[in-house]
């Protein structure tokens, strides 16, 4: 049996900010008491995901209707503060930080290699929006045969409606949604028995 990855997606400055300090606070504390509890586990490696583009925005495909609101603004250049993971979940040194260029963490990036070298076979999701990053990421590890966890309550979503529609009708059922503390807990009784 391989191991376990929990992916952090675009808990970065530029995405965060967008949400104010009544959802944002409690949603970093429960994700930063994650992180702590995983990093106690031997089988759980984490990896941060972040949003990033080079100078001049290469990765710009004239038809990509995302990128350019993007563009305009000036946003998530490389080395910018935007493209920086919050403070408050700050990757470890041997967490390693991949800087994607499309919505989901697969594509065009290393991800999908580092995860079979440290034989992984299940993730566990966490990250900003559920709606976006979240729900790429999840389509396309499920087409690469991984195992699936998503944490419900280190999800969120500008909106609340599309979130629970996600969590409660498209996740449910294909894959197990969990509370971070119920993934936690069963982390430790799985790691005993």
């Amino acid at each position: 049996m391989g191991y376990t990855t929990l992916l952090v997606l675009d808990v970065q400055n530029g995405v965060t900010d967008i949400f104010g300090k009544s959802l944002l606070d409690p949603y970093l504390k429960r994700l930063s008491a994650t992180l702590s509890a995983a990093r106690e586990e031997e089988d759980i490696n984490i990896i941060h995901v972040v949003t990033g583009y080079r100078p001049y925005y290469p990765e710009c495909h004239p038809s990509n209707s995302t990128l350019p609101a993007i563009i305009l603004a000036g946003k998530f250049q490389e080395g910018a503060k935007d493209v920086q993971i919050h403070p408050r979940v700050t990757p470890l040194r041997d967490e390693p930080v991949i800087v994607k260029r499309r919505v989901s963490a697969f594509i065009g990036t290393e991800l999908d290699m580092l995860l079979r070298c440290s034989t992984t076979d299940h993730l566990a999701i966490a990250g900003i929006a559920t709606s976006g990053a979240v729900l790429s990421t999840i389509r396309h590890a499920q087409d690469l045969d991984y195992k699936i966890t998503v944490l419900r309550d280190l999800c969120l979503d500008r909106d609340e409606e599309v979130h629970r529609f996600l969590i409660q009708k498209i996740f449910s059922g294909k894959m197990d949604v969990l509370d971070s503390r119920e993934w936690i807990k069963q982390m430790k009784v799985h790691k005993s028995a």
